[in-house]
């Protein structure tokens, strides 16, 4: 009866591991910003402006991870829109959850002189030095490993200052028996967020928005 339900079992994640298997693209969806368990919104009196990220991995804008099976057949898992889109959304959740008002700033070089933030207690700009999930499929065995990092700049809008530089970094490993789009995207949604909360947790930032 065990050898049974044994060959059932590996019969089942076979099949897993043989559905949506073509070449090619493959769209992962709900990648988003995750809000800590017992985040208060505040009633913070600030404005912050967020310019778009800048992509600076040397992808694809619209790939973020790859999922191998059993080593023969590759899929590039794909953004609907651009990785920058994702992560400024991202940073907007983080803050829009806090009690914060976010603004949309026009795109930002980074640098102390061109500072525009009319209207907007704080600038935020940043690049994307790393965002991607490595996902390798085979039998009962799904190793998931995701990565983000950021380097992110907080201007003073008053002042025209950059008052802030951080670089953001986040990492999730994970095994499981059976591969799932939820997992993975899961997985790069924990990482995404834990970087981004890393800026709210920062005890300058938080100096700036009481």
């Amino acid at each position: 009866m065990k050898k049974n339900l044994c060959i059932v079992v590996l019969a089942v994640a076979l099949l897993s591991l043989s559905a949506c298997a073509e070449k090619g693209p493959v769209l992962l969806e709900g990648v988003k910003y995750q809000v800590p368990e017992g985040t208060v919104t505040g009633t913070a009196n600030v404005v912050v402006g967020v310019s778009p990220f800048k992509d600076e991995r040397g992808k694809t804008t619209s790939i973020l991870g790859k999922r191998t099976i059993r080593d023969s057949i590759e899929n590039d898992l794909v953004v609907q829109g651009t990785v920058a889109d994702l992560v400024t959304a991202g940073l907007k959740d983080a803050l829009k959850a806090r009690g914060v008002t976010v603004k949309d700033a026009p795109a930002w070089d980074l640098s102390a002189e061109t500072i525009k933030a009319d209207g907007m207690n704080i600038l935020i700009g940043g690049e994307i030095k790393t965002l991607w999930v490595d996902v390798v499929s085979q039998p009962l065995n799904v190793k998931t490993s995701a990565a983000v990092q950021l380097r992110v700049f907080a201007a003073d809008g008053a002042e025209k200052k950059i008052f802030r530089t951080l670089v953001l970094n986040s990492k999730v490993e994970r095994q499981d028996v059976a591969f799932s789009f939820d997992t993975t995207a899961g997985a790069l949604s924990e990482t995404l967020s834990s970087a981004l909360n890393q800026l709210l947790k920062d005890d300058e930032f938080k100096k700036k928005i009481p």
